[in-house]
């Protein structure tokens, strides 16, 4: 693995963070939730009766908690550079944007095939670009707080966190309860450490603050959310969304960007309990053709909001 740069939180700066879901993927046919279910699914319950329980433990029931064996056997398909060119050309307007860190909770690699067609032709290609913070001495198996891909962007790199795991390696995957669990012991044990008493030490040096963790760079940073539904299900990034409340550091916030949905109301509302900022973009009620015109809206308007803030 090539030696690692360290990555640095500038004094009285906010870093710029994208995080970004599955949803742009969807606009023409990428994989869906419904779909990776169907493919795990060893129960004769179908996708559609289960959606009453919590999005993780969906994947628990149907692959009869088995889902790690069931992403092993889904790996070769998990791991193909495939983008509709549309969904390229987005991802690439997004990685010449100046963000400090990319984080997304997706187990595939669209972003690194935008940034490299080649990028899973072959274990040497993707360790080519893997890096870890000095927090961990080699790349970590599971629970990847420490450990990235270093994209290659027009300014020079951008650090992206697979935060869930990634298909590569079925075992980091965080799905079900007991993950999730085991997931935010290791947040709530690094947090505690890496800022006592919520505050970061965001003053001390003044070449910089080392990032050790994404985690840093989600608490203190402003964090565009894009494609990534914050279902109340997701208990980790509702933990941290709390937590970044209650840094007492100067902090960035979270936009969420979603249209105006009657189904969200409750979700919006306790998104801003915890300080979110909801960004519609005059957009509400949307049918499936128009969220291609959303997200087109959306990459705009991040890249406007982070040339202000540069």
């Amino acid at each position: 693995m090539k030696e690692t740069p360290q990555l640095t939180i500038q004094p009285h700066t906010r870093p710029q963070v994208l995080l970004l879901g599955n949803g742009m993927n969807r606009v023409y046919g990428g994989a869906s939730w419904a779909g990776l279910l169907q493919k795990i699914n060893r129960t004769p319950f179908t996708p559609e009766e289960v959606k009453t329980i919590p999005l993780p433990m969906q994947a628990v029931l149907l692959s009869e908690d088995h889902v790690d064996e069931s992403l092993k056997d889904l790996r070769q398909e998990l791991t193909r550079c495939e983008l509709h060119p549309w969904l390229n050309s987005q991802l690439r307007k997004l990685l010449s944007m100046p963000f400090d860190c990319i984080l997304t909770p997706n187990f595939t690699y669209e972003l690194e095939c935008a940034a490299d067609p080649d990028f899973l032709n072959g274990k040497s290609r993707y360790r080519k670009y893997q890096r870890h913070t000095p927090a961990v001495r080699r790349a970590e198996k599971r629970f990847m707080l420490h450990t990235y891909y270093s994209l290659p962007t027009q300014g020079g790199e951008v650090p992206l966190f697979h935060i869930h795991g990634e298909a590569r390696k079925p075992d980091s995957v965080i799905l079900g309860h007991y993950f999730y669990g085991n997931l935010l012991f290791c947040y709530d044990d690094y947090l505690t450490r890496r800022a006592p008493n919520r505050r970061y030490p965001v003053a001390g040096d003044p070449k910089g603050m080392p990032v050790m963790s994404w985690l840093d760079y989600f608490i203190l940073g402003d964090v565009y959310c894009l494609g990534f539904g914050y279902d109340t299900a997701e208990m980790d990034l509702w933990w941290l969304l709390c937590r970044k409340k209650r840094e007492i550091s100067a902090h960035g916030d979270l936009y969420f960007i979603e249209p105006d949905r009657k189904s969200a109301v409750t979700k919006i509302a306790l998104l801003r309990a915890y300080n979110a900022k909801h960004l519609s973009l005059g957009m509400a009620e949307l049918r499936p053709e128009d969220y291609q015109g959303f997200y087109e809206k959306a990459v705009r308007e991040i890249g406007r909001m982070i040339k202000e803030r540069r």
